[in-house]
């Protein structure tokens, strides 16, 4: 790792760190609980490349779904033709937000052994609602480069952002998003993300929304290690609905538009992404996602996309 991208994660540890201990010592006033999780991810392009993620933790306080406290070990598997490596892990979790609003911490943070190096993975979200309206988001997040020759080299990504969310009226929402994204190779880019969201049938959660996103990059040769254009562009028209039925929530999206990127011209995106969570029976919960994407991340070719499948389930032993 250069001295650079060492100092942004230096500040990455820092800010996860911060917010976690804030929260233990939240956690320490409420009587613990424990549960047990469980999850497994898989993802797959059409380059095929795949990525299988399980995982397996404990919650040593857990009040509810948006407060707990724990660990959690985990595994991924890269293969794509004859290529195949393990990705280890072990993370802290912390979460302590409102149920209404989501105000608060929410942190998944550890390391993962890569090609022998130690890299920072998770993510870091503070949430503050200055007022009912207005809502503002600090994130800190890091991970490995999910492709083969990234994988090999051992190289990683850390990510530092801010973004404001405000409400006009009753039915319109608007969000900005600026954010910092070093890599340990010596690269890094500059992001910037918008929204634009209409509550079109608010009693069924139906909204219509405009999103942007773009990201230029500092330092163009990374040796063909993953797909790193000078500047990418993406325009999304999204219909999202979120809803309640019998104890679950469910959550959709539908999208389509345009990707541009530098070199490579114009082409069409897409997204559909589901996701249902809820109480399977007594306490325990379960979540279940899935997602298509057509949008170029760290691989480019033709009519390139992919997709996800998740599940995880929570077992609290009160």
């Amino acid at each position: 790792m250069n001295r650079r991208a060492a100092g942004h994660a230096l500040r990455l540890t820092a800010l996860v760190g911060a917010l976690a201990s804030a929260g233990l010592s939240m956690a320490q006033e409420t009587t613990p609980s424990f549960a047990g999780t469980a999850g497994f991810d898989a993802a797959s392009d059409t380059d095929g490349f795949h990525a299988y993620r399980g995982r397996l933790g404990g919650l040593i306080r857990y009040d509810n779904p948006w407060s707990y406290a724990g660990v959690s070990v985990q595994s991924t598997r890269y293969t794509q033709d004859g290529f195949r490596q393990d990705v280890p892990g072990v993370m802290a979790v912390y979460r302590d937000q409102r149920r209404d609003t989501l105000a608060g911490v929410d942190v998944q943070a550890g390391v993962a052994e890569v090609s022998g190096h130690l890299r920072l993975i998770g993510d870091a979200t503070l949430r503050m609602t200055p007022s009912p309206t207005t809502a503002v988001d600090l994130l800190a997040s890091a991970d490995v480069v999910e492709t083969p020759l990234a994988l090999d080299r051992g190289i990683a990504f850390g990510f530092l952002g801010a973004g404001v969310e405000q409400q006009f009226g009753e039915r319109f929402t608007a969000t900005g998003f600026v954010g910092y994204q070093p890599f340990t190779d010596g690269n890094a880019r500059t992001h910037v993300r918008a929204r634009l969201i209409w509550l079109a049938v608010p009693e069924h959660g139906i909204t219509a929304q405009l999103r942007y996103r773009q990201y230029d990059t500092k330092d163009l040769d990374v040796e063909g290690a993953y797909f790193n254009p000078e500047r990418y562009q993406q325009w999304l028209g999204v219909a999202a609905i979120r809803k309640r039925h019998a104890g679950w929530i469910y959550t959709g999206a539908l999208g389509a538009g345009q990707e541009r990127s530098t070199g490579t011209g114009t082409r069409p995106s897409y997204l559909a992404e589901i996701r249902a969570e809820g109480v399977v029976t007594r306490d325990v919960r379960l979540v279940l996602n899935a997602g298509y994407y057509r949008a170029a991340g760290f691989i480019d070719s033709p009519d390139y996309g992919y997709r996800t499948i998740g599940a995880a389930i929570v077992v609290p032993f009160r």
